[in-house]
């Protein structure tokens, strides 16, 4: 069995088409939001639930996993490297799904290796501007944020009730909170920046897949500078850039 680690529109893509194939797959993310969008297989075993890497050797053992193939977020640095550590202590393949990075540096775009990094960034640039930041980075890193001010900072996130509440609790107000689930158009991304002045714009490298090149084309069109957050540094011991490579590699070995 293949063993898919997701919570992405990748890793269900890849999913449906290892089921095409006639391919026995148990499909794990961190939610059931994911794992929902999935249509019952009989090829198709779904586990919903944080994976640390001792689960993960159960999960391995438990399903007879002969590849797993690491399709999450390109930010879920811990699961990521927990797998990697559990594939080869169980001597299994392990391949990772990554998505081509998006970052074009230039005077609109600026990248930066943390959080805290761009938020000292928009500190000072709040003082010699009168637009305000939309935060894209999603709900976790709401408090690396701290110290903005958050009469000019709205914060796109999942419209879930833990969600709605943790931005609550962090002192953001209704109207700067806007519970949307993507993707998104560059119209709606247009619409959005233009509605709240937005003149800075905090985004993830989350690759084509995460609406990043929407975002960007937005962004530019009303002029607005895009903060990168760069991806964490991961030793992957293979990676494959794209789902269609992901499929040919599992059939071709497993």
């Amino acid at each position: 069995m293949i063993l898919v680690l997701g919570g992405t529109l990748d890793s269900r893509i890849l999913t449906e088409l290892l089921l095409e194939e006639g391919k026995e797959v148990c499909y794990s993310s961190l939610t059931n939001i994911a794992t929902d969008q999935i249509a019952e297989n009989p090829l198709l075993t779904k586990i919903s639930g944080q994976l640390d890497a001792g689960t993960l050797r159960e999960t391995i053992t438990i399903y007879n996993i002969n590849l797993c193939i690491d399709a999450t977020h390109p930010y879920a640095r811990e699961i990521s490297e927990n797998a990697i550590w559990a594939c080869d202590a169980m001597n299994i393949d392990y391949i990772r799904l990554e998505r081509p990075s998006h970052i074009d540096e230039g005077s609109d775009i600026i990248a930066y290796h943390t959080y805290e990094d761009a938020r000292d960034y928009l500190i000072g640039a709040m003082g010699k501007s009168d637009r305000n930041i939309l935060l894209t980075t999603g709900s976790r890193q709401l408090e690396a944020f701290e110290g903005l001010p958050k009469d000019r900072t709205y914060i796109r996130v999942l419209p879930t009730a833990g969600v709605l509440k943790k931005c609550e609790n962090l002192g953001y107000k209704p109207r700067h909170i806007l519970a949307l689930q993507g993707p998104f158009s560059v119209e709606m991304n247009v619409a959005t920046m233009k509605e709240y002045n937005i003149g800075f714009v905090v985004t993830k490298d989350s690759g084509d897949v995460g609406g990043i090149p929407e975002k960007v084309a937005a962004a530019r069109q009303v002029d607005a500078k895009i903060l990168f957050i760069r991806r964490p540094a991961v030793a992957y011991p293979r990676v494959i850039t794209s789902v269609e490579d992901a499929v040919v590699c599992a059939l071709k070995n497993h």
